[in-house]
């Protein structure tokens, strides 16, 4: 969708490959939603070049994570293929939490895994939905099934005015592209304003381990360092 193996996405020699060019944006995202660092990448898969010049360069990925609060995710995306249609999408879902519930007879527990996809995040200003699915269990303390459900909602936003609550009064526009609203942040600390969100190097040096994560498990390697010294 716009791209060829011929692009700097696909040059091995400068950290070429989809899991570096689109894949970031999803690992950090993924990281976000869930609020820890990946404890390990427990399965990679991918399409890649093997014409002895590009090798080693995937064009799409598929990639899944364990992190240590028990949480687990998985993200998708590509450079060639129809992405607009599949748009590049994380999905991370909790730990089974009991949770609390006066209606329940004696002796029974209720217990939620609460599963979050994010679709569409690269291309959100086009198109983006939040889809949230809760999976519940009534048990008998016993261990015995009683009973198991679904309930699914989705979400929706182009400003943070539309989001409402806490963001209502932020600045954005439904028309603004990330890059915009990066530039607002980054005016906004450059003069010593409060920041909604900010990725410091710390944060930057963790994605990179979370991508080589990924490219070590996919057994493309991880991309070779640049060797550059400040």
């Amino acid at each position: 969708w716009g791209t060829s193996k011929n692009d700097i996405h696909s040059n091995y020699a400068i950290a070429g490959g989809n899991i570096m060019a689109m894949g970031c944006y999803n690992l950090a995202a993924m990281r976000q939603a869930v609020g820890a660092e990946p404890a390990e990448c427990t399965e990679c898969t991918t399409h890649h070049y093997t014409d002895g010049i590009h090798d080693k360069c995937d064009w799409d990925f598929s990639a899944k994570f364990r992190f240590p609060n028990g949480a687990t995710g998985a993200a998708r995306s590509t450079l060639s293929g129809p992405t607009l249609w599949t748009p590049s999408h994380i999905t991370v879902a909790t730990k089974e939490t009991r949770v609390a519930d006066a209606t329940l007879a004696d002796g029974q527990e209720k217990f939620r895994v609460r599963e979050v996809t994010l679709r569409g995040l690269i291309h959100a200003i086009a198109w983006h939905r939040i889809d949230v699915k809760d999976s519940f269990e009534v048990r008998a303390k016993g261990g015995a099934t009683i009973r198991k459900w679904t309930e699914s909602k989705s979400h929706k936003a182009y400003s943070f005015k539309e989001a409402g609550g806490e963001f209502a009064d932020l600045p954005g526009e439904d028309w603004w592209m990330s890059y915009r609203y990066q530039i607002e942040e980054f005016v906004n600390r450059v003069k010593g304003r409060k920041t909604q969100t900010w990725v410091e190097h710390e944060d930057s040096v963790n994605n990179m381990r979370m991508v080589d994560m990924a490219y070590e498990k996919s057994g493309l390697g991880p991309r070779p360092s640049m060797g550059f010294k400040a």
